[in-house]
């Protein structure tokens, strides 16, 4: 892990950031790090856009190397890397944004610990208003959960896809789905319009991550074309 450590003591500004789309890995934290910092390598090869850094109770000081490998990578692969709910954990390793899962902290508080370039996303469930509240404030994107059932995220309840279809008609926001996406349902998901698609551990379990990252790509970039 050491060698992944090096120069990430600052953000560099390398990461282009084109409107926020395409491939969403979030990393689970509770795997073993350096297989996951293996595994997260070979998927960055495949294409990954962009990389979040899951929320757990694991000890602070193994999560915050994990989050400083991540943050390595991630300007080495020129993509942002984005921390799940823990704004410090974010300035810390001066992470480029932070996803919230609530409503309790905003853009505006996010930009001011990280810089007015920071990224600042939403979970969304079936409550549109929440979508409208979102761009209200400023946020970058929003991302549904869950469009599938999945073992990964428990708390998300089930959001139709009529409802990415409807979100894209009242948002110029990109819109992100998640939860039990798979190379054989993606397709669905970029038909009613995401603009991107988070996955867990359709890439972090697969056999080949880096094969199955670009697996993903290839599905991405039939239906944005």
């Amino acid at each position: 892990m050491e060698g992944l450590l090096e120069g990430v003591s600052r953000r560099e500004e390398v990461v282009t950031l084109k409107k926020l789309g395409g491939l969403y890995l979030v990393v689970d934290p509770t795997m073993p790090h350096l297989r996951l910092l293996d595994i997260v390598q070979k998927a960055l090869r495949g294409g990954v856009d962009i990389l979040q850094l899951w929320s757990s109770g694991q000890d602070r000081s193994s999560v915050l190397k994990l989050a400083e490998a991540l943050m390595g990578l991630a300007k080495k692969y020129n993509v942002p890397l984005i921390i799940n709910n823990d704004l410090k954990l974010a300035k810390e390793v001066d992470a480029h944004g932070v996803h919230i899962d609530g409503y309790d902290l905003t853009p505006a508080e996010v930009r001011g610990g990280l810089g007015k370039q920071g990224i600042v996303g939403y979970t969304l469930g079936n409550d549109l208003e929440k979508l409208k509240w979102a761009e209200a404030v400023g946020a970058d994107y929003v991302s549904f959960c869950a469009v599938f059932p999945t073992t990964s995220v428990t708390q998300c309840e089930i959001v139709p896809l009529s409802s990415i279809r409807l979100a894209k008609s009242l948002t110029t926001m990109p819109v992100f789905a998640s939860g039990g996406i798979n190379l054989s349902n993606a397709h669905l998901v970029l038909e009613a319009g995401a603009d991107g698609i988070a996955v867990i551990s359709a890439i972090l379990k697969a056999p080949d991550p880096e094969q199955a990252t670009r697996a993903f790509k290839e599905i991405i970039r039939k239906y944005r074309s």
